[in-house]
């Protein structure tokens, strides 16, 4: 059954501002925020730097927004140093600063600012151009923001926990934090609640559940979420299979721009289930998400042209995928690889394609891993290992690993 495309979790750690998601209440501004501010009350100043960059109530001034968060984080307001920060990360008005941006909101955060320390943990939680990272600071910044007012905080500590970022990885431990973002409206979190209930990681597997938070948080406008309700849809898990709804869900989807809905809506005109049968359309929807900005559509392309026994233009693009970290496209990469089918035959490297994508997780890399050392091709023959790929294959839903282990 071919998979719809949704299935990894949310990782883009989104910069809040002045303040987001979840944001403690602002204090009420002075009668005169510019008198103030010019009196000294560098939370006025922040006011008044917040209004000159949306507009409220003045004319849109980038610069003057700029200065007057700068006299904001000299005077010591924590906020004002955050929305610096966060100019100097996203090289808005000011020439962009890694560097910068991790010492404003350090200064943020030692200002009391909430979303200063949940900034600085972002940037910390991952190397960046600003620095080596350190997500263990990361991982306890995280913990304060999600036990004080910064939900987003919640879904990144959950994230972390999952990864075995910063510390031990701790599935069960995951799934608590990501029902606290979900409970309090993060949208993110509440997707990867619904990937966990739909693989039973953390929690046990509940796909009716599952499919009722993804519909809740697509309805909030998540797009991923609608690419994977839409994919229980198809596939009639947790629901009643739809194929006419699924379509229906994905062409919106697709159209708001999310490219995870659009693969999924080739993969209906690819198969013909609920639509008439187009593989023009399907290369189409493919092609569009298969690029220099976007490479989700990667590996579904590559499969369209290896059925169509186009090999080399399959190996582009499953080559172009794996860079993008698709682990489906490098363990069709390291097929091809292995056959010579649009490339030079290569053993060895079909065997280290197999490995990194099984390390990553990828069932089907495990168990083309474990028939490589059984057999003894690209790799050393090595029954036990062989046998161990094979279970650990099993324990990651690969059905032809446990027909081969229940065998043995």
């Amino acid at each position: 059954m071919r998979t719809p495309i949704g299935t990894r979790l949310l990782v883009t750690l989104a910069l809040a501002t002045v303040g987001c998601g979840g944001a403690p209440a602002r204090t009420p501004p002075p009668p005169d925020p510019a008198a103030a501010c010019e009196g000294g009350d560098a939370t006025a100043c922040v006011e008044l730097g917040h209004a000159y960059e949306t507009g409220h109530d003045v004319a849109l001034d980038d610069a003057r927004a700029i200065a007057l968060y700068r006299q904001a984080c000299d005077a010591g307001e924590g906020r004002g140093c955050t929305a610096l920060g966060a100019r100097y990360y996203g090289g808005r008005g000011v020439e962009h600063d890694g560097a910068q941006a991790i010492s404003l909101f350090s200064q943020g955060c030692e200002g009391r600012d909430p979303f200063g320390c949940y900034n600085l943990a972002i940037l910390l939680s991952r190397p960046t151009d600003g620095g080596a990272g350190d997500p263990v600071r990361a991982r306890a910044l995280f913990t304060e923001g999600c036990d004080g007012p910064v939900v987003a905080a919640c879904n990144n500590l959950g994230m972390m926990y999952e990864a075995g970022l910063g510390g031990d990885t701790d599935a069960a431990a995951a799934h608590g934090f990501f029902v606290r973002g979900c409970n309090a409206g993060h949208s993110g979190a509440c997707y990867n609640l619904a990937v966990q209930l739909d693989r039973g990681v953390g929690t046990d597997a509940d796909p009716a559940r599952a499919a009722e938070v993804f519909e809740a948080s697509c309805a909030a406008g998540l797009g991923e979420s609608c690419a994977r309700f839409g994919a229980l849809l198809e596939e009639g898990r947790g629901v009643t299979q739809d194929y006419a709804r699924a379509q229906a869900i994905y062409a919106a989807t697709c159209s708001d721009g999310h490219a995870a809905a659009c693969v999924n809506l080739g993969g209906l005109y690819a198969s013909g289930h609920g639509v008439t049968q187009d593989l023009g359309r399907a290369r189409e929807l493919y092609v569009s998400t298969c690029g220099e900005s976007v490479q989700v559509g990667c590996e579904a392309l590559g499969r369209l042209d290896e059925n169509a026994e186009d090999y080399p233009a399959a190996f582009a693009s499953y080559q172009r995928g794996c860079s993008d970290g698709q682990l489906g496209a490098c363990v069709a990469l390291g097929s091809l690889h292995s056959t010579g089918r649009g490339v030079d035959q290569d053993h060895a490297r079909a065997a280290e394609l197999f490995e990194s994508a099984c390390r990553a997780g990828s069932a089907g890399g495990c168990f083309n891993l474990a028939a490589s050392f059984a057999s003894g091709t690209g790799v050393t023959r090595d029954r036990n290992r062989a046998r161990a790929l094979f279970t650990q294959a099993c324990a990651l839903g690969e059905q032809r690993a446990c027909q081969i282990v229940g065998a043995q």
